[in-house]
């Protein structure tokens, strides 16, 4: 297997530390890869993402460490793009190696303000009351209706946890996976993704932080990967240079278990199926 992550964040965003932190940190734990994905600068005022005005120095910074490492391990920049109606395409971004394409906001037509979906439990609560009446289906179709719109007109590389909207959702609180109408929604969206060439993480970030027990996504949107053929790959969506390899055993058996054989992973400047085990 090679070891490589390419969800990534730090103190540019909403993480904890100096890029060359993590780097230091992904050799000394024999990474071969390494991608950065601060949150793409927004348009509206959010505390997660980075500030439009220190961009260069992201993009700056990680190619002087892709220079100081080159040969012992491979650095590629990237971004965690928000995509909402107007937002920009940071895919042509000079600089850019690729995109994770993610839904972290939605916004309130009645207000005009941004609600967030992968915040605190509270503020999902509030999202679900302020922007769809408590109505938890109408949450999950706009949701994976923004993931599908994302899909189609701004397609990124990878796919950041696809189910992100269970983050508060523990024992069912607000809705259900065997609820017909949410399976649907993702069989729809897993469609698109087919469509898209895009890869689906298996992301551990969120049992990093305690919100989880398992990775995103749950193992039956897994089992429907491998069944459609779409492509993963293992990622720690890191807000710390301790965690960048968090649970990454388990995710591995996890899709070994289900049928995966290979990730595909950017290697040699270049999209490729990785064994899981060598």
């Amino acid at each position: 297997m090679i070891k490589s992550t390419f969800h990534s964040h730090s103190r540019f965003d909403d993480g904890t530390g100096e890029l060359e932190e993590y780097i230091q940190s992904a050799v000394s734990k024999g990474f071969r890869v390494f991608g950065f994905s601060a949150h793409a600068p927004v348009s509206f005022e959010s505390e997660w993402n980075l500030k439009h005005e220190l961009f260069e120095e992201y993009i700056k910074t990680i190619k002087t460490l892709k220079d100081k490492y080159r040969g012992t391990i491979e650095i590629y920049a990237g971004l965690e793009a928000d995509y909402y109606p107007g937002c920009n395409d940071w895919r042509i971004k000079n600089g850019i190696d690729y995109t994770i394409g993610a839904v972290h906001f939605i916004k309130n037509e009645k207000t005009g303000t941004y609600m967030p979906l992968d915040g605190t439990r509270e503020e999902f609560e509030d999202t679900l009351k302020n922007g769809f009446d408590n109505d938890a289906d109408a949450l999950v179709t706009a949701y994976y209706g923004l993931v599908r719109e994302m899909l189609m007109k701004m397609p990124p590389n990878i796919v950041a946890h696809l189910d992100v909207i269970r983050k508060n959702n523990g024992n069912g609180r607000y809705f259900s996976e065997e609820d017909d109408h949410y399976r649907e929604e993702v069989m729809k969206t897993l469609e698109i993704v087919s469509l898209s060439n895009t890869i689906v993480e298996v992301n551990t970030g969120g049992i990093a932080r305690g919100y989880m027990t398992e990775p995103y996504p749950s193992r039956w949107i897994l089992e429907a990967c491998l069944d459609m053929g779409i492509p993963v790959m293992v990622n720690s969506d890191c807000h710390h240079p301790d965690k960048i390899d968090f649970w990454f055993e388990e995710a591995l058996e996890l899709l070994t278990d289900i049928g995966f054989t290979h990730q595909r992973i950017l290697i040699g400047d270049e999209w490729r199926n990785i064994r899981l085990h060598e």
